[in-house]
């Protein structure tokens, strides 16, 4: 029998499941799962019953108490790389503070890295307008885990290229003890969005003069377009409506995306934001707010792509 390079794992910074959810279907066993935020951990303890749970700042784990595995995967928090957030970090001495200490976290990469050192590493954030690497701190990140042994890659990845319904682009950085290993994305069909619609389901209302001002825009631009009587539509200034058979854009920790059906409209369900990140149908839906489930989802790693990672980085070592 052929000897498994990567049999477990670990997930920090796990959030609801995305990246964990990914490896298990790969046959990976996650054997620890740790996340700062009360909401993620007991969302994913729903999901991953059999991992092991942490909660807490990662900047403070014991990484000598973790199981060994030999794949550390890490989504460190991207709000403090976001290009998006640059306006916020320019208004706001508080914000550009928090944003300081959110980037930081990503310190906790190498201080798990030097305790355990893994076979293979991954990280994974933004990528848009340098994101990650835009960091003051990028180089000298990358060489601490060069120093330590690591031979790293960088991929920028789109989620639709994986069988996910989204056009998301991110970065991952690869590590490994003994080679470089580059993933590409696979060169197939995008797949469309219309499918994940539930069209019976979700909380419709009428597109009259009752709607704000800025949907019926948004919905009239879309229409003008051509895009028919079906199409989604962004809650954002000068969006111009996606065609259902495309895959919909980046699911942001916003609830900003919304479905047109003739003269109807609403937000997208629960189920349609998990279809959207390429989550399994058996993912259990935790209680609680909408707001924290979107944040939830929107910061997770599409499945499929965690799959595919590891799938890649086992051809490559086979």
């Amino acid at each position: 029998m052929r000897h498994d390079p990567i049999p477990d794992a670990v997930d920090g910074f796990a959030g609801c499941g995305g990246s964990s959810s990914g490896m298990r279907a790969a046959g990976v066993d996650v054997k620890l799962a740790a996340n700062h935020w009360r909401w993620a951990v007991d969302a994913h303890a729903l999901n991953h019953p059999g991992t092991q749970h942490v909660c807490q700042d990662l900047r403070q784990a014991d990484f000598g108490a973790w199981p060994k595995a030999a794949l550390g995967w890490f989504s460190p928090s991207c709000q403090g790389h976001s290009a998006a957030a640059k306006p916020a970090r320019k208004a706001s001495g508080r914000v550009q503070t928090t944003h300081d200490a959110l980037r930081a976290s990503a310190w906790a990469v190498v201080d798990y890295a030097e305790v355990q050192r893994p076979r293979f590493l991954v990280v994974e954030n933004v990528s848009k307008d340098g994101g990650f690497r835009a960091w003051s701190l990028y180089s000298v990140w990358c060489q601490a885990l060069r120093n330590l042994g690591y031979r790293l890659t960088e991929n920028v990845l789109v989620a639709s290229r994986w069988g996910v319904p989204q056009r998301r682009e991110r970065l991952f950085v690869v590590g490994c003890l003994d080679r470089e290993i580059e993933i590409r994305d696979p060169d197939v069909p995008e797949p469309a969005f219309g499918p994940c619609i539930d069209w019976d389901q979700g909380r419709w209302r009428p597109i009259d003069a009752k709607l704000p001002a800025g949907p019926r825009r948004r919905i009239a631009r879309a229409r003008a377009r051509g895009l028919g009587d079906r199409f989604l539509v962004q809650n954002v200034t000068g969006h111009r409506g996606i065609p259902l058979g495309e895959p919909v854009r980046t699911i942001t920790t916003a609830d900003q995306w919304a479905v047109v059906d003739g003269d109807r409209y609403r937000t997208l369900t629960l189920r349609e934001n998990l279809r959207a990140q390429g989550f399994p149908e058996s993912y259990v839906i935790p209680g609680g707010r909408r707001k924290d489930f979107i944040r939830g989802v929107g910061n997770a790693v599409p499945p499929p792509v965690a799959k595919g990672i590891v799938s890649a980085l086992r051809a490559a070592v086979a």
